[in-house]
């Protein structure tokens, strides 16, 4: 499964010049934690997340002094209070592998770049409307895919929970590991095993 099939597109982007009043409205409206902040053609040059757009825009403490207030004065673009240094993907990057680099950043969302130009955003939730498909839907797109690699009936396939079950009655390990990679890249699985159908059929019948 690949980024492009379940990144948010297109990306909601903001320009540097943007006041930070308004990019606290647009981050409010689409529910997003960060947005892609982007210069000419569409160049990524940034994100700019809540921490950034909220630091120093609440009033201080009413029971400090006036004059014990340390002077604190918040940028007024996007582009004043923007972090540059930004962690990216790309729309061919495997779901799995930007799992591992999201849980190791702590970054709930990255922009998707491809050739430089913002595409779109990939955030915990798309991750997770992904493993949300049900049963049938994935088994369905399963099936139609698997047809199409092997011909019509040439595997069975049950899923469970996102996860796949092959039946074959071959035993070519070519064939099984492209039909696993077949169901594998279909939206909603978790994972997915082949098995010999007659092992299945007595596994199945009464002892």
């Amino acid at each position: 499964m690949r980024i492009r099939e379940i990144m948010s597109k297109p990306a909601v982007v903001v320009p540097p010049e943007l006041p930070v009043k308004e990019a606290i409205a647009k981050l409010d409206a689409t529910g997003f934690t960060c947005l892609p902040v982007v210069g000419g053609e569409g160049r990524l040059v940034g994100v700019v997340g809540e921490a950034e757009l909220l630091a120093g825009r609440f009033p201080p403490d009413p029971n400090v002094p006036i004059f014990d207030r340390a002077p604190d004065v918040p940028g007024a673009t996007v582009g004043d209070v923007m972090v540059r240094d930004v962690l990216v993907t790309n729309p061919r990057e495997g779901v799995a592998d930007l799992l591992t680099v999201l849980r190791a950043a702590h970054v709930r969302s990255v922009p998707v770049v491809d050739d430089g130009i913002v595409v779109g955003v990939v955030t915990y939730r798309d991750l997770l409307r992904a493993l949300a498909r049900d049963d049938a839907s994935i088994e369905a797109d399963v099936r139609r895919k698997l047809d199409i690699y092997g011909g019509v009936g040439r595997w069975r396939a049950e899923v469970r929970g996102g996860e796949v079950t092959i039946f074959d009655d071959h035993s070519d390990p070519v064939a099984r590991s492209g039909a696993i990679r077949v169901a594998e890249s279909v939206l909603g699985v978790s994972r997915c095993r082949v098995v010999d159908t007659a092992e299945s059929a007595d596994s199945a019948s009464p002892r």
